[in-house]
C-alpha cells in the first residue's frame, strides 16, 4: 500500500530526522501551525507506518564496531522471499534488501570480530533453507551514515 506524502509531511519527517526529541509544540511553532495539526499528522504517519520514532545506536561511538555486509545468493529465485523473511526474523540482522546485480540479497549485522562473524554465518545464516552462498564485506570505519533512510542498530 502506498501513501502519498505532501509538503508538510515531508517537512515534519525531515525535522524529526534531525532531532526526533523535538516536541510537537516546537515543530508547530517553527512551521506556524497548531500543535494539534502536528500531532494529528504524526499520528497518521505513524498509523500508516510511514514513520517510526525510535532510538538509534550511533555505531561510530561503539568500541571497535565492525559492520558486516552479507551478500547472499539463493539457490532458486522462488526462494528469495522466504530467505529474506528468515533473515529479517533474526534479531542480529538489522537490514535486509533484495538486489539486482552482485547478489540476490544484502543483509547487514554488527559483529565483534571475524571469529564472531564466522560462527554466526555457519551456525545461523548458512542453516536457512535456500541460502546458496554468502560473501561478506566488513566496514570498520564510519565517516557518515544518514539515519533518515536506514537505521543500523546494535
Amino acid at each position: 500500500m502506498t501513501f502519498e506524502l505532501d509538503d508538510l509531511d515531508r517537512k515534519i519527517i525531515e525535522r524529526l530526522a534531525n532531532d526526533a526529541r523535538t516536541s510537537n509544540r516546537e515543530i508547530a511553532r517553527e512551521f506556524g501551525l497548531t500543535e494539534g495539526t502536528i500531532r494529528l499528522r504524526l499520528k497518521r504517519l505513524t498509523e500508516q507506518k510511514v514513520i517510526r520514532v525510535t532510538a538509534v545506536t550511533n555505531i561510530a561511538r561503539l568500541r571497535n564496531p565492525i559492520l558486516a555486509y552479507l551478500w547472499i545468493e539463493v539457490d532458486r529465485s522462488e526462494q528469495l522471499s522466504t530467505v529474506m523473511e528468515a533473515l529479517a526474523a533474526l534479531p542480529e540482522i538489522t537490514f535486509v534488501s533484495s538486489l539486482i546485480g552482485r547478489a540476490d540479497i544484502l543483509a547487514m549485522t554488527l559483529v565483534r570480530d571475524g571469529a564472531h562473524l564466522t560462527r554466526y554465518l555457519h551456525q545461523t545464516v548458512d542453516q536457512i533453507p535456500g541460502v546458496h552462498r554468502i560473501q561478506y564485506s566488513l566496514a570498520h570505519q564510519f565517516l557518515k551514515h544518514d539515519y533518515r533512510h536506514t537505521a543500523i542498530l546494535s
